[in-house]
């Protein structure tokens, strides 16, 4: 964690906005890093207050404002200099930035404001930060495509990663989802969420948590006390 971008994603991975970081320089650093933590390989934000070596990259802009000549309104300097900071960490984070990430952008931001239905933007909130914009991404191919069995299942994987989905070979719509995780209010939610996003109109879903159903023939499936009746 040694840029400025970095730091600010690695705090918004820790629940910390943006708009919280206060950007200063630093009054000890090395020539060699933009940060200034004590730790070279520091990968948590333990501080709002993050100081940076503005000389690294930004030297062009923040020489004037960090010389001598210029310290009469200290105060003011660290201001404009966590201003100016903002402004270059929003250009920093947009950098490459592509069309379609904008796009996805902007259904995270639908999903996050209930734009679709209520519920979505509370159930939202279940999903872990990292999988969101990879929900975000697989609602945005489904805009373009089309619902389907096969966005369903993607979109399952990334919040039950070991889930296991069986289609009934006499009848297609009909499914047969196994989780290995005890059931709870908080992932019937989860599941509720993936599946009012992607599970194509028609399909039924049968849903068995923790026990796996028996299937004759494969051992795994038939243990005693840990078998589901199906």
């Amino acid at each position: 964690m040694n840029f400025l971008w970095d730091i600010a994603l690695r705090a918004q991975q820790q629940g910390i906005k943006e708009e919280e970081l206060f950007l200063t320089q630093a009054q000890e650093y090395s020539p060699f890093y933009e940060q200034s933590f004590s730790c070279i390989n520091e990968t948590q934000i333990r501080s709002k207050t993050i100081e940076l070596n503005l000389l690294f990259r930004f030297a062009d802009i923040f020489q004037v404002i960090l010389s001598e000549d210029a310290q009469e309104l200290p105060d003011l300097n660290r201001y404009l200099i966590d201003a100016a900071l903002h402004v270059i960490l929003y250009s920093d984070l947009h950098h490459g930035v592509t069309k379609r990430d904008i796009y996805i952008m902007r259904v995270l931001y639908e999903l996050s404001q209930g734009m679709y239905w209520k519920e979505a933007a509370e159930r939202l909130q279940i999903i872990p930060k990292k999988d969101r914009v990879r929900i975000a991404t697989l609602m945005l191919n489904q805009i373009q495509t089309g619902s389907s069995l096969k966005m369903f299942c993607k979109g399952l994987i990334v919040v039950y990663p070991d889930a296991l989905l069986y289609q009934i070979r006499r009848d297609r719509k009909k499914l047969l989802l196994y989780l290995k995780d005890d059931r709870t209010e908080a992932g019937e939610e989860k599941l509720m969420f993936i599946k009012d996003l992607f599970l194509p109109i028609g399909y039924d879903l049968r849903v068995f948590w923790k026990y796996h159903f028996g299937i004759i023939g494969v051992e795994d499936a038939m243990r005693i006390d840990e078998t589901a009746i199906y």
